[in-house]
């Protein structure tokens, strides 16, 4: 039984789903503590918790009651087994129910006798903590109290995804504005190159306007040639050259002595 649980409770796919929340050791959150003081005050119990479990220990996302603890280990019969558990999780009394005989926090200082919980399940069924209440002396509890636990269970839920959701978005935000500092800094770049272009076969022939400017023509100067690696050359306006240039990889600014292909081969 305990191999079974340990083997769960250090699953590949729990574990993960845990480290894609980013809440392990995050700084506190007004949100998670809320859901502990609602916990507490419905059962009228001093101690509540917001718990993330991992493979070796059990981490509070918020504590009631329960100051300077930020994380306990993972022994059976509390969060460790709550987590796992398929609804609410109850102990009525800790000291003679052989589920939490043995573990630390009944036989040592803090005295747990009554603890409840329920498990934060995500909607793709990965089990990351529990929403607990813990007191020092045996109680009793209703269907209507383990039925917040559960709704509070699934407000931690809610949160952690608005929270991985605002992450993403920030992260989506910066790779948008890394491309387009590159893409600001390659056009600077080829606008550069296109100023020397220009200037460079200025007094060369060629045709008056721009010969990129398709069906409807571009009646813009010609003002420096491109060509592509098939050795195709046309005349273009600085605006469709740039265009052009920025949009398909495989076309270059041509030297007007070698021409397209040659110019691409020597380069």
């Amino acid at each position: 039984m305990e191999q079974t649980r340990t083997a769960a409770l250090g699953a590949p796919d729990r574990l993960a789903a845990v480290a894609r929340y980013e809440i392990l050791d995050a700084p506190r959150e007004g949100a998670f503590d809320r859901v502990a003081r609602i916990a507490a005050t419905v059962f009228g119990t001093p101690i509540a918790t917001v718990t993330v479990v991992d493979a070796d220990r059990v981490w509070f996302a918020a504590t009631e009651g329960l100051d300077g603890v930020t994380q306990v280990g993972v022994e059976p019969g509390l969060c460790a087994s709550a987590v796992l558990a398929d609804g609410p999780y109850v102990v009525n009394d800790a000291a003679v129910d052989p589920r939490t005989l043995d573990h630390p926090l009944v036989r040592g200082e803090l005295g747990l006798r009554f603890y409840a919980a329920a498990p934060i399940i995500t909607a793709d069924g990965h089990r990351l903590g529990t929403v607990n209440v813990i007191d020092r002396t045996p109680r009793e509890v209703t269907d209507g109290q383990t039925g917040v636990l559960v709704d509070l269970a699934g407000m931690v839920v809610d949160h952690l995804e608005l929270r991985l959701a605002a992450a993403r978005a920030v992260r989506a935000e910066r790779q948008l504005r890394t491309v387009a500092d590159l893409r600001a800094e390659r056009s600077d770049q080829l606008a550069a190159r296109l100023r020397t272009a220009m200037a460079s076969v200025r007094d060369h022939a060629h045709p008056d306007t721009c010969q990129l400017g398709g069906r409807e023509s571009c009646p813009a100067p010609a003002e420096l040639k491109v060509a592509d690696s098939w050795g195709d050359s046309a005349w273009a306006c600085p605006k469709h050259a740039e265009e052009v240039i920025l949009q398909v990889s495989s076309v270059f600014i041509a030297d007007e002595s070698l021409g397209g292909l040659a110019a691409f081969k020597t380069r």
